[in-house]
Protein backbone atom coordinates (compact mmCIF):
# COMPACT_ATOMS: atom_id res chain seq x y z
CA UNK A 1 0.00 0.00 0.00
CA UNK A 2 1.82 3.11 -1.07
CA UNK A 3 0.64 6.87 -0.15
CA UNK A 4 -0.56 9.77 -1.29
CA UNK A 5 0.73 12.93 0.48
CA UNK A 6 -1.67 15.95 0.21
CA UNK A 7 0.29 19.60 0.53
CA UNK A 8 -0.02 23.21 0.33
CA UNK A 9 -1.88 25.12 -2.76
CA UNK A 10 0.19 28.47 -3.35
CA UNK A 11 -2.38 29.64 -5.50
CA UNK A 12 -6.45 29.29 -6.45
CA UNK A 13 -7.83 29.89 -10.21
CA UNK A 14 -11.28 29.90 -11.27
CA UNK A 15 -11.68 26.25 -12.08
CA UNK A 16 -10.23 25.38 -8.61
CA UNK A 17 -12.56 27.28 -6.60
CA UNK A 18 -15.41 25.86 -7.57
CA UNK A 19 -13.53 22.41 -6.42
CA UNK A 20 -13.00 23.68 -3.04
CA UNK A 21 -16.50 25.22 -2.91
CA UNK A 22 -17.70 21.71 -3.26
CA UNK A 23 -14.66 19.67 -1.00
CA UNK A 24 -11.01 21.05 -0.09
CA UNK A 25 -10.17 17.16 -0.13
CA UNK A 26 -10.77 16.68 -3.64
CA UNK A 27 -9.32 19.73 -4.00
CA UNK A 28 -5.98 18.73 -2.26
CA UNK A 29 -5.99 15.52 -4.23
CA UNK A 30 -6.59 17.11 -7.52
CA UNK A 31 -3.16 18.83 -6.66
CA UNK A 32 -1.67 15.39 -4.68
CA UNK A 33 1.22 13.52 -6.99
CA UNK A 34 -0.23 9.80 -6.96
CA UNK A 35 -3.88 10.39 -7.13
CA UNK A 36 -4.55 10.09 -10.63
CA UNK A 37 -3.27 6.94 -10.72
CA UNK A 38 -6.89 5.90 -8.88
CA UNK A 39 -8.94 8.07 -10.98
CA UNK A 40 -10.87 8.03 -14.14
CA UNK A 41 -10.20 10.54 -17.02
CA UNK A 42 -13.10 11.74 -19.31
CA UNK A 43 -12.84 11.93 -22.71
CA UNK A 44 -15.56 15.04 -22.38
CA UNK A 45 -12.76 16.64 -20.47
CA UNK A 46 -9.85 15.37 -23.09
CA UNK A 47 -11.87 17.08 -25.98
CA UNK A 48 -12.28 19.93 -24.21
CA UNK A 49 -8.62 20.39 -23.71
CA UNK A 50 -7.50 19.66 -27.16
CA UNK A 51 -10.52 22.53 -28.50
CA UNK A 52 -8.58 25.00 -25.90
CA UNK A 53 -5.19 23.88 -26.85
CA UNK A 54 -6.24 24.66 -30.65
CA UNK A 55 -7.91 27.93 -30.30
CA UNK A 56 -4.95 29.02 -27.90
CA UNK A 57 -3.03 28.15 -31.17
CA UNK A 58 -4.45 30.28 -33.67
CA UNK A 59 -2.92 33.44 -33.10
CA UNK A 60 0.42 31.84 -34.16
CA UNK A 61 -0.89 30.51 -38.03
CA UNK A 62 0.35 32.51 -40.60
CA UNK A 63 -1.96 33.21 -43.32
CA UNK A 64 0.83 33.18 -45.74
CA UNK A 65 2.53 29.65 -45.17
CA UNK A 66 -0.60 27.94 -44.86
CA UNK A 67 -4.64 27.83 -45.28
CA UNK A 68 -6.33 28.22 -41.89
CA UNK A 69 -7.80 24.41 -42.93
CA UNK A 70 -4.15 22.87 -42.81
CA UNK A 71 -3.47 24.66 -39.95
CA UNK A 72 -6.78 23.41 -38.07
CA UNK A 73 -6.12 19.66 -39.20
CA UNK A 74 -2.97 20.01 -37.82
CA UNK A 75 -3.39 21.31 -34.76
CA UNK A 76 -6.41 19.61 -34.24
CA UNK A 77 -4.46 16.36 -34.99
CA UNK A 78 -1.90 17.10 -32.44
CA UNK A 79 -3.77 18.29 -30.04
CA UNK A 80 -5.90 15.18 -29.75
CA UNK A 81 -3.02 12.87 -30.48
CA UNK A 82 -1.09 13.68 -26.85
CA UNK A 83 -4.59 13.16 -25.01
CA UNK A 84 -4.85 9.88 -27.17
CA UNK A 85 -1.19 9.13 -25.59
CA UNK A 86 -1.41 10.33 -21.79
CA UNK A 87 -4.49 8.01 -22.03
CA UNK A 88 -2.77 5.16 -23.17
CA UNK A 89 0.40 6.00 -20.64
CA UNK A 90 -2.61 5.68 -17.53
CA UNK A 91 -3.69 2.46 -16.11
CA UNK A 92 -7.47 3.20 -16.02
CA UNK A 93 -7.98 5.67 -18.74
CA UNK A 94 -6.45 3.68 -21.57
CA UNK A 95 -9.56 1.81 -22.04
CA UNK A 96 -11.53 4.19 -23.69
CA UNK A 97 -9.95 3.41 -27.36
CA UNK A 98 -9.67 5.59 -30.42
CA UNK A 99 -10.27 9.17 -30.09
CA UNK A 100 -12.66 9.51 -32.66
CA UNK A 101 -14.83 6.69 -30.43
CA UNK A 102 -14.86 9.05 -27.55
CA UNK A 103 -18.31 11.02 -26.93
CA UNK A 104 -19.00 14.38 -28.54
CA UNK A 105 -15.65 13.93 -30.98
CA UNK A 106 -17.32 15.10 -34.28
CA UNK A 107 -18.83 17.85 -32.67
CA UNK A 108 -15.91 19.12 -30.86
CA UNK A 109 -14.05 19.13 -34.31
CA UNK A 110 -16.70 21.24 -35.95
CA UNK A 111 -17.25 23.27 -33.40
CA UNK A 112 -12.97 24.17 -33.33
CA UNK A 113 -13.10 24.85 -36.80
CA UNK A 114 -16.03 27.20 -36.76
CA UNK A 115 -14.76 29.33 -33.13
CA UNK A 116 -11.53 29.49 -34.87
CA UNK A 117 -12.56 31.18 -38.08
CA UNK A 118 -14.46 33.60 -35.83
CA UNK A 119 -11.32 34.26 -33.72
CA UNK A 120 -9.51 34.50 -37.03
CA UNK A 121 -11.77 37.19 -38.27
CA UNK A 122 -11.57 38.83 -34.27
CA UNK A 123 -7.96 39.37 -34.66
CA UNK A 124 -7.56 40.88 -37.69
CA UNK A 125 -9.93 43.57 -36.18
CA UNK A 126 -7.35 44.08 -32.76
CA UNK A 127 -4.67 45.86 -31.78
CA UNK A 128 -1.80 44.61 -29.46
CA UNK A 129 -1.48 44.53 -26.01
CA UNK A 130 -0.82 47.58 -25.10
CA UNK A 131 2.36 47.76 -22.32
CA UNK A 132 2.16 48.61 -18.73
CA UNK A 133 -1.19 48.98 -16.83
CA UNK A 134 -4.06 50.38 -18.39
CA UNK A 135 -6.45 52.87 -16.69
CA UNK A 136 -9.32 53.51 -18.76
CA UNK A 137 -11.79 51.24 -20.75
CA UNK A 138 -11.75 53.54 -23.99
CA UNK A 139 -7.65 52.72 -23.80
CA UNK A 140 -7.77 49.24 -23.08
CA UNK A 141 -6.51 46.34 -25.73
CA UNK A 142 -8.62 44.96 -28.68
CA UNK A 143 -8.03 41.71 -27.61
CA UNK A 144 -5.80 39.16 -25.54
CA UNK A 145 -5.33 36.09 -25.25
CA UNK A 146 -4.69 33.16 -22.70
CA UNK A 147 -2.34 35.54 -20.35
CA UNK A 148 -1.99 34.61 -17.12
CA UNK A 149 -3.20 36.98 -14.77
CA UNK A 150 -2.45 37.63 -11.47
CA UNK A 151 -4.02 38.97 -8.21
CA UNK A 152 -4.01 39.37 -4.20
CA UNK A 153 -0.57 39.05 -3.70
CA UNK A 154 -0.29 35.90 -6.25
CA UNK A 155 -2.84 33.71 -4.26
CA UNK A 156 -5.20 34.28 -7.63
CA UNK A 157 -4.57 33.51 -11.01
CA UNK A 158 -6.45 32.84 -13.92
CA UNK A 159 -6.25 32.52 -17.82
CA UNK A 160 -8.94 33.99 -19.97
CA UNK A 161 -9.85 32.45 -23.16
CA UNK A 162 -10.10 35.67 -24.66
CA UNK A 163 -10.51 39.52 -23.63
CA UNK A 164 -11.64 41.50 -26.49
CA UNK A 165 -13.69 44.99 -26.72
CA UNK A 166 -14.42 45.19 -23.23
CA UNK A 167 -15.53 41.58 -22.32
CA UNK A 168 -14.16 38.54 -20.87
CA UNK A 169 -14.87 35.51 -23.80
CA UNK A 170 -14.48 32.03 -21.60
CA UNK A 171 -14.60 29.05 -24.13
CA UNK A 172 -17.23 26.19 -22.66
CA UNK A 173 -16.89 22.52 -24.00
CA UNK A 174 -19.73 20.96 -21.77
CA UNK A 175 -23.56 22.50 -21.69
CA UNK A 176 -23.72 26.15 -19.99
CA UNK A 177 -27.07 25.98 -18.52
CA UNK A 178 -28.96 24.22 -16.27
CA UNK A 179 -32.76 23.66 -15.00
CA UNK A 180 -33.41 26.40 -11.66
CA UNK A 181 -36.07 24.35 -9.71
CA UNK A 182 -37.07 28.00 -8.38
CA UNK A 183 -37.12 29.93 -11.19
CA UNK A 184 -38.56 27.24 -13.32
CA UNK A 185 -36.68 28.05 -16.46
CA UNK A 186 -32.96 26.67 -17.51
CA UNK A 187 -30.16 29.42 -16.39
CA UNK A 188 -26.69 29.69 -16.72
CA UNK A 189 -25.22 27.60 -14.69
CA UNK A 190 -24.10 29.58 -11.07
CA UNK A 191 -19.98 27.86 -11.52
CA UNK A 192 -20.02 29.37 -14.80
CA UNK A 193 -21.15 33.01 -13.86
CA UNK A 194 -18.71 32.65 -10.60
CA UNK A 195 -15.83 31.66 -12.72
CA UNK A 196 -17.07 35.04 -14.90
CA UNK A 197 -16.98 37.19 -12.05
CA UNK A 198 -13.45 36.34 -11.46
CA UNK A 199 -11.98 36.93 -14.48
CA UNK A 200 -13.30 40.00 -14.48
CA UNK A 201 -11.93 40.94 -11.35
CA UNK A 202 -8.50 39.74 -12.34
CA UNK A 203 -8.85 42.27 -15.75
CA UNK A 204 -9.14 44.62 -13.61
CA UNK A 205 -6.47 43.98 -11.05
CA UNK A 206 -4.50 43.66 -14.43
CA UNK A 207 -4.62 45.88 -16.47
CA UNK A 208 -6.95 48.93 -14.20
CA UNK A 209 -10.23 48.40 -15.97
CA UNK A 210 -13.75 46.60 -15.55
CA UNK A 211 -14.59 44.36 -18.77
CA UNK A 212 -18.56 45.61 -19.34
CA UNK A 213 -19.58 41.92 -19.31
CA UNK A 214 -18.72 38.29 -19.32
CA UNK A 215 -19.59 36.05 -22.45
CA UNK A 216 -20.12 32.39 -22.51
CA UNK A 217 -19.21 30.46 -25.55
CA UNK A 218 -20.31 26.98 -26.05
CA UNK A 219 -19.02 23.97 -28.29
CA UNK A 220 -22.74 24.65 -30.47
CA UNK A 221 -24.70 27.35 -30.21
CA UNK A 222 -25.00 30.96 -29.54
CA UNK A 223 -22.92 33.14 -27.35
CA UNK A 224 -24.56 33.82 -24.25
CA UNK A 225 -23.97 36.92 -22.10
CA UNK A 226 -23.38 37.09 -18.72
CA UNK A 227 -23.64 40.68 -16.52
CA UNK A 228 -21.30 41.22 -13.97
CA UNK A 229 -21.34 43.77 -11.20
CA UNK A 230 -18.09 45.05 -9.51
CA UNK A 231 -19.05 44.35 -6.16
CA UNK A 232 -19.84 40.36 -7.48
CA UNK A 233 -16.85 40.15 -8.42
CA UNK A 234 -14.57 41.77 -5.50
CA UNK A 235 -17.08 39.46 -3.49
CA UNK A 236 -16.08 36.10 -5.59
CA UNK A 237 -12.63 36.78 -5.05
CA UNK A 238 -12.24 37.09 -1.34
CA UNK A 239 -14.28 34.34 -1.14
CA UNK A 240 -11.62 32.20 -3.22
CA UNK A 241 -9.02 33.29 -1.67
CA UNK A 242 -10.51 32.37 1.67
CA UNK A 243 -10.70 29.31 0.45
CA UNK A 244 -7.85 28.87 -0.40
CA UNK A 245 -6.76 30.28 3.14
CA UNK A 246 -8.61 27.66 4.41
CA UNK A 247 -7.39 24.66 3.16
CA UNK A 248 -3.55 25.56 3.57
CA UNK A 249 -4.25 26.64 7.68
CA UNK A 250 -6.46 23.44 7.93
CA UNK A 251 -2.87 21.88 6.68
CA UNK A 252 -1.05 23.66 8.94
CA UNK A 253 -2.97 22.93 11.59
CA UNK A 254 -2.22 19.44 11.14
CA UNK A 255 -5.72 18.35 9.80
CA UNK A 256 -6.02 14.71 8.19
CA UNK A 257 -7.95 14.07 5.13
CA UNK A 258 -11.17 13.07 6.78
CA UNK A 259 -11.30 16.92 8.16
CA UNK A 260 -10.70 18.25 4.66
CA UNK A 261 -14.03 16.40 3.26
CA UNK A 262 -17.24 17.49 2.96
CA UNK A 263 -19.12 13.83 1.87
CA UNK A 264 -22.61 14.28 0.77
CA UNK A 265 -24.58 13.21 -2.49
CA UNK A 266 -24.05 16.46 -4.31
CA UNK A 267 -20.36 16.94 -3.25
CA UNK A 268 -19.36 13.05 -4.08
CA UNK A 269 -21.48 12.70 -7.37
CA UNK A 270 -19.03 13.56 -9.90
CA UNK A 271 -15.82 12.91 -7.49
CA UNK A 272 -13.23 10.84 -9.46
CA UNK A 273 -11.37 10.08 -6.07
CA UNK A 274 -13.89 7.72 -4.33
CA UNK A 275 -11.93 4.83 -4.42
CA UNK A 276 -9.38 6.64 -2.04
CA UNK A 277 -11.24 8.83 -0.46
CA UNK A 278 -11.38 8.12 3.82
CA UNK A 279 -14.70 9.83 4.39
CA UNK A 280 -16.87 8.33 2.03
CA UNK A 281 -16.72 5.11 2.62
CA UNK A 282 -18.19 5.64 6.28
CA UNK A 283 -20.76 8.15 5.27
CA UNK A 284 -22.50 6.86 2.22
CA UNK A 285 -25.63 5.34 2.68
CA UNK A 286 -28.17 3.42 0.93
CA UNK A 287 -30.47 7.28 0.39
CA UNK A 288 -27.72 7.95 -2.00
CA UNK A 289 -28.41 5.27 -4.49
CA UNK A 290 -29.02 7.02 -7.42
CA UNK A 291 -27.78 10.14 -6.69
CA UNK A 292 -24.09 9.48 -8.12
CA UNK A 293 -22.45 9.00 -11.10
CA UNK A 294 -22.94 5.14 -10.64
CA UNK A 295 -23.26 3.07 -7.94
CA UNK A 296 -19.94 2.09 -4.94
CA UNK A 297 -19.68 -0.58 -2.92
CA UNK A 298 -17.44 -1.86 -0.55
CA UNK A 299 -17.94 -5.62 0.39
CA UNK A 300 -15.89 -9.26 0.44
CA UNK A 301 -15.56 -11.56 -1.71
CA UNK A 302 -17.69 -14.53 -0.93
CA UNK A 303 -16.11 -16.58 -3.60
CA UNK A 304 -13.66 -16.44 -5.75
CA UNK A 305 -14.04 -14.79 -8.91
CA UNK A 306 -15.93 -17.15 -11.94
CA UNK A 307 -14.72 -17.01 -15.32
CA UNK A 308 -17.84 -16.41 -17.42
CA UNK A 309 -18.48 -15.92 -21.33
CA UNK A 310 -15.61 -18.52 -22.14
CA UNK A 311 -13.37 -16.99 -20.22
CA UNK A 312 -13.61 -13.42 -21.72
CA UNK A 313 -15.26 -12.40 -18.50
CA UNK A 314 -15.43 -12.80 -14.92
CA UNK A 315 -18.33 -12.94 -12.00
CA UNK A 316 -18.13 -12.01 -8.51
CA UNK A 317 -20.17 -12.78 -5.47
CA UNK A 318 -19.97 -9.91 -2.93
CA UNK A 319 -20.92 -9.49 0.29
CA UNK A 320 -21.84 -5.60 0.19
CA UNK A 321 -21.04 -3.86 3.40
CA UNK A 322 -20.90 -0.06 2.52
CA UNK A 323 -21.77 1.96 -0.13
CA UNK A 324 -24.60 3.76 -1.91
CA UNK A 325 -26.20 0.06 -2.42
CA UNK A 326 -28.19 -2.46 -0.44
CA UNK A 327 -26.52 -4.17 1.76
CA UNK A 328 -26.98 -7.88 0.68
CA UNK A 329 -24.85 -10.87 -1.27
CA UNK A 330 -25.06 -9.45 -4.57
CA UNK A 331 -23.21 -11.10 -8.39
CA UNK A 332 -21.78 -8.47 -10.50
CA UNK A 333 -20.82 -9.21 -14.05
CA UNK A 334 -19.58 -9.69 -16.72
CA UNK A 335 -16.32 -7.93 -15.67
CA UNK A 336 -13.76 -7.52 -18.61
CA UNK A 337 -9.94 -9.10 -16.95
CA UNK A 338 -8.13 -6.59 -19.71
CA UNK A 339 -10.16 -3.55 -17.90
CA UNK A 340 -10.09 -4.86 -14.61
CA UNK A 341 -6.57 -6.87 -14.28
CA UNK A 342 -6.29 -7.21 -10.87
CA UNK A 343 -9.83 -9.88 -10.70
CA UNK A 344 -7.79 -12.55 -12.27
CA UNK A 345 -5.45 -12.53 -8.97
CA UNK A 346 -8.74 -12.39 -6.31
CA UNK A 347 -9.93 -15.10 -4.30
CA UNK A 348 -12.31 -15.49 -1.63
CA UNK A 349 -12.30 -13.02 1.79
CA UNK A 350 -10.53 -10.18 -0.49
CA UNK A 351 -11.69 -6.80 0.29
CA UNK A 352 -12.98 -4.76 -2.59
CA UNK A 353 -14.25 -1.32 -3.59
CA UNK A 354 -16.30 -1.02 -6.73
CA UNK A 355 -17.70 2.29 -8.30
CA UNK A 356 -18.78 3.46 -11.39
CA UNK A 357 -22.17 0.62 -12.05
CA UNK A 358 -24.76 0.85 -13.51
CA UNK A 359 -28.28 0.08 -11.37
CA UNK A 360 -30.56 -2.18 -13.38
CA UNK A 361 -34.69 -1.59 -12.52
CA UNK A 362 -34.73 -4.15 -10.17
CA UNK A 363 -31.71 -3.57 -8.33
CA UNK A 364 -28.79 -5.56 -9.95
CA UNK A 365 -25.57 -3.81 -10.58
CA UNK A 366 -23.65 -4.08 -14.00
CA UNK A 367 -20.40 -3.09 -14.40
CA UNK A 368 -20.02 -0.23 -17.13
CA UNK A 369 -17.27 1.65 -19.32
CA UNK A 370 -16.72 3.94 -16.11
CA UNK A 371 -16.55 1.18 -13.62
CA UNK A 372 -13.38 1.09 -11.13
CA UNK A 373 -12.69 -1.77 -9.25
CA UNK A 374 -9.76 -2.39 -6.38
CA UNK A 375 -8.67 -4.29 -3.56
CA UNK A 376 -8.87 -2.00 -0.16
CA UNK A 377 -5.46 -3.31 0.64
CA UNK A 378 -4.19 -1.97 -3.16
CA UNK A 379 -5.27 1.35 -2.21
CA UNK A 380 -2.92 4.40 -1.00
CA UNK A 381 -2.96 5.69 2.48
CA UNK A 382 -3.78 9.71 2.49
CA UNK A 383 -1.14 11.74 4.14
CA UNK A 384 -0.31 15.44 4.96
CA UNK A 385 3.00 17.00 3.65
CA UNK A 386 3.56 20.00 6.08
CA UNK A 387 6.05 21.77 3.76
CA UNK A 388 4.68 24.32 0.86
CA UNK A 389 5.76 22.95 -3.10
Amino acid sequence: MGKVQLAEIRATSPTLVEVMRSCLLRAGLSRASGASAFALGSPRAWLGTAYHEVLEKIPEVDPSAQSLDHALDRLWADAIARQHERANDHPLDRRFGLPATWPGYYLAEASVRLRAQELVTQLAHASPLLPGPTRRLEDAPRAVREQQLVACGGKLVGRPDLIRDGEVVDYKSGEILEYDEEAQTDAVKEAYVRQLRIYRYLVKEEFGWWPRRGVLLPLAGPAVEVGLDPVDCEREAAEAVALLDKYNQKLEAGAGAKELASPSPAACKWCQYKLICPAFWPNAATTWSGQLDGGAVEGTLFATPRPTHGGEAFAISLDVEAGSEVRCRTEIAPLNPDVHSSITTMGAGARLRIVGLRIQAEGSLIPGQRTLLARVDDLPQLSVESEQT
